[in-house]
């Protein structure tokens, strides 16, 4: 009896023992079990430190316990993303708040999509991939409708402290995160910084495509897979590449997400598993298949979390998870999966994936019995978000020959423009009938009827491109006054020459009779000063005499007259001297008569005088020529 009843001690001690470890460390399945009770006693009892962090809440039985727990003392911490689209979760938002517990709300492009809450004084962590709804915790009907989810409880330390140290991270991350509510001052961590275990995958800080992706690759035996939604192609390539290397896939997918057209390159991802030989069921009970786990047999791990095959939960979404080769827990979705795919339960859970045809494909342009058409046309059609390859058949008769197969012009997203096919040269006053064609990657189709349309003339050949007409000519603008500053006080510009100091230019005379209209004589330079006259398109100085016998004759108005290369107009007479641009008469003061300016090159210094000299003796003087024995040649340089 003493024997007895120590065998029995030991077998008590092994019993309790292995309770608390299930106890502790845990998957369950919400197919049948009630994981929400496990979740809310864990909120009741715990007397520390509560945080939390997920992407939506709408039950409120979690929001209720969390105030009442921080009500009680407790130190309730939360992280939320406020741009999330559900009503209800606004409202256990909006409680939570109400209750004084501190938050903070992600800010950055990627979304939080974490689904966690970490217990302090319990040391348990528990996270998963199910949002923290009335239904993705527990069935509604066992087996039959519920939500495809695998809910981890666990006090491993090393997870524990790995959740620690990624929340207090995110609490005082100033850059994605900001204040939401209840928070004075600077967030601060609560934890010591610990060591993240080498098995859990927080993105974006950590990618978790190229860590998967790595890790199928190296898969030799067997991959299955339960996925809710598959939008990025690196692992479906992967998934693909296993088949032809002899390593057989199994997936469970979601089929809402299937004909979800802002999803649609699940579809397309869905199409080419099939297609590449990946065996697929479908969730076939009433409720959502929102499990994210992968099986790799011959490495004996399982990865789970809240990532989707998506790009965002690859590298941009706040994400978490566990990369494991805890033999308990390959078990654990080892006997799950085998459960789902084989309907073991006793009631539908899974069935064989069906590939779907794409929409009805319609015709844009050109419209049926379309007359006139341009030569160069494109066929427009939409074929919606599924359809991405497609037949065109085109020609001149009503049942047209096949001109392309499989085209892969892709889907037509919501909202944005047709599928455009563009056709060879057509021939003038033509009629032409065409048909679509549309194939999905699993090649199921659908096709339209014949349409047809008349083409029109000859095009015209392309009207030569207009020749622009050349700008006018600029206006010839009147002779400049003089083109070089002042040489000093008392210089005077004359004719576009400066005068210096003391040069006899006459004494003052009354001002002139106003001058008479412009004519091709006329002066094209300001007066010098009161009193000048233009005569022949040279200013005269006051004073000085202009006898009726030396008035410039008529100009004759021959476009041929010669004029000189230094004065615009032709010499008014015998004796006439070109100065300074202007013809001045026998006898003025100081002006000899110079021969007609020859045309020799121009010699130095007309860089500062513009015409060649009249003759000998005739000095450049601040660009006006002047003429033999004027004063400059007695000291006025």
């Amino acid at each position: 009896m003493f024997r007895c009843a120590g065998r029995c001690l030991a077998a008590v001690l092994i019993l309790l023992c292995c309770a608390r470890a299930e106890a502790a460390e845990r998957l369950c399945d919400p197919a049948a079990d009630d994981c929400r009770a496990i979740l809310l006693q864990l909120i009741q009892n715990e007397q520390q430190g509560i945080d939390v962090a997920f992407w939506f809440m709408e039950d409120a039985r979690y929001s209720t316990a969390l105030a009442q727990r921080a009500a009680a003392g407790v130190r309730v911490r939360v992280l939320v993303d406020p741009r999330t689209t559900s009503p209800v979760n606004a409202q256990i938002v909006a409680q939570l708040a109400g209750a004084g517990i501190p938050m903070r709300a992600r800010t950055s492009s990627g979304i939080l999509h974490w689904k966690m809450m970490l217990f302090a004084g319990q040391r348990t962590v528990e996270f998963s991939g199910a949002n923290y709804s009335p239904t993705a915790f527990l069935p509604i009907d066992p087996y039959r409708n519920y939500i495809d989810e695998a809910i981890y409880f666990s006090d491993d330390l090393s997870l524990v402290q790995s959740f620690m140290r990624r929340f207090d991270d995110l609490w005082i991350d100033t850059t994605t995160f900001e204040n939401y509510a209840n928070i004075t001052g600077t967030p601060s961590r609560r934890y010591a910084q610990y060591t993240v275990d080498p098995d859990l995958n927080f993105p974006p800080s950590q990618n978790y495509r190229s860590r998967a992706v790595s890790r199928y690759r190296a898969e030799t035996k067997g991959i299955d897979v339960i996925m809710y939604r598959i939008t990025d192609s690196a692992h479906s390539d992967a998934m693909i590449a296993a088949v032809q290397r002899g390593v057989p896939v199994r997936l469970i997918t979601e089929p809402q997400q299937y004909r979800d057209p802002t999803r649609l390159w699940h579809s397309w991802n869905v199409d080419r598993l099939y297609m590449a030989g990946v065996q697929i069921r479908v969730r076939a009970h009433e409720g959502l298949n929102h499990q994210k786990s992968v099986i790799l047999k011959g490495q004996g791990m399982v990865i789970f979390g809240s990532s989707n095959w998506t790009s965002p939960s690859a590298s941009s979404q706040e994400e978490h998870n566990y990369f494991t080769s805890k033999s308990w827990i390959l078990d654990w979705f080892t006997g799950q999966f085998e459960r789902k795919w084989n309907n073991q339960a006793g009631a539908p859970e899974t069935q064989p994936f069906a590939p779907l045809p794409p929409d009805m494909p319609t015709y844009v342009q050109p419209a049926a019995g379309a007359t006139n058409v341009a030569l160069n046309t494109a066929l427009v059609f939409d074929a919606g978000p599924f359809a991405h390859l497609y037949d065109v058949y085109f020609g001149t008769t009503p049942d047209p020959p096949l001109l392309e197969a499989n085209a892969p012009l892709g889907p037509t997203p919501p909202g944005q423009k047709p599928r455009r096919y563009v056709l060879p040269a057509l021939q003038p006053n033509t009629t032409y009938f065409w048909r679509i064609v549309a194939r999905t990657m699993a090649l199921q189709e659908r096709g339209q009827g014949v349409s047809r349309f008349t083409t029109g003339s000859v095009a015209p050949a392309p009207s030569p491109a207009p020749v622009p007409a050349p700008a006018p000519a600029p206006a010839p603008s009147p002779a400049p006054g003089c083109a070089t500053p002042s040489p000093g006080t008392g210089w005077t510009c004359v004719n576009g020459g400066w005068v210096p100091p003391g040069y006899p230019i006459g004494p003052a005379a009354p001002a002139p009779a106003p001058a008479p209209a412009p004519n091709p004589a006329a002066c094209l330079t300001p007066s010098p000063g009161t009193g000048w006259t233009c005569v022949n398109g040279g200013w005269l100085p006051p004073g000085f005499a202009t006898p009726p016998s030396t008035s410039p004759p008529p100009v004759s108005p021959a476009p041929s007259a010669p004029v000189t290369a230094a004065c615009q107009t032709p010499s008014p007479g015998s004796g006439w001297t070109c100065v300074n641009g202007g013809w001045l008469p026998p006898g003025f003061p100081g002006v000899t008569a110079a021969p007609t300016p020859s045309a020799s090159p121009t010699p130095p210094g007309s860089a500062v005088c513009r015409t060649p000299s009249p003759g000998a003796g005739w000095v450049c003087v601040n660009g006006g020529w002047l003429p033999p024995d004027n004063p400059l040649t007695r000291g006025g340089g």
